[in-house]
């Protein structure tokens, strides 16, 4: 009888032992597991930023190209009696050679519409900030409008290189 008491002594510290045991590898799988989710997580994570980054870059502008329309365009004023003169030499600004190629191309219309444009203009108003201004805007349309309806692209500014009021 005294050892069937150590022999059922002995089942129940192997049961606990083995269910200890059991216990442990238990914890120690789960621990992995969440490591390898978490680690999993974090390199998906970078993954996904990356492709965000990517979509986010924005378009490198090319470099401006400059075109100087020369000879100088020169109008004549009347104001009060007296003959006044302008003369401006301008420089386009385009981002793609094949548009400044177009502009000189079409210069004989384009001087044409400008002579037009600036002839109309009032000799007190260009000799402000704020009409030189208007003026600028005015030319880039209206060589704009030229282009557009000849099938091309368009400019992207008009600079006055030279501006003399007499």
């Amino acid at each position: 009888m005294a050892e069937e008491t150590n022999n059922a002594e002995g089942e129940q510290e192997g049961g606990s032992s083995k269910k200890g045991l059991i216990i442990i590898i238990v914890a120690v799988l789960i621990a992995i597991a969440a490591s390898v989710g978490v680690t999993l997580f974090l390199i998906g994570g970078d993954d996904g930023g990356a492709e965000e980054e990517a979509e986010v870059v924005e378009e490198v502008k090319a470099p401006a190209l400059y075109l100087d329309m020369k000879p100088p365009i020169l109008t004549t004023f009347n104001v009060d009696g007296r003959q006044r003169y302008m003369q401006i030499l301008l420089s386009v600004s385009a981002r793609d050679q094949a548009v400044l190629d177009a502009v000189e191309h079409h210069m004989p219309l384009i001087k044409a519409r400008m002579n037009s444009v600036f002839s109309r203009q009032d000799f007190a108003a260009l000799q402000t900030e704020a009409g030189k201004q208007e003026l600028r805007e005015e030319t880039t349309a209206t060589i704009n409008s030229v282009l557009t309806a000849e099938g091309e692209a368009e400019i992207e500014s008009v600079y006055f290189s030279n501006f003399v009021l007499q």
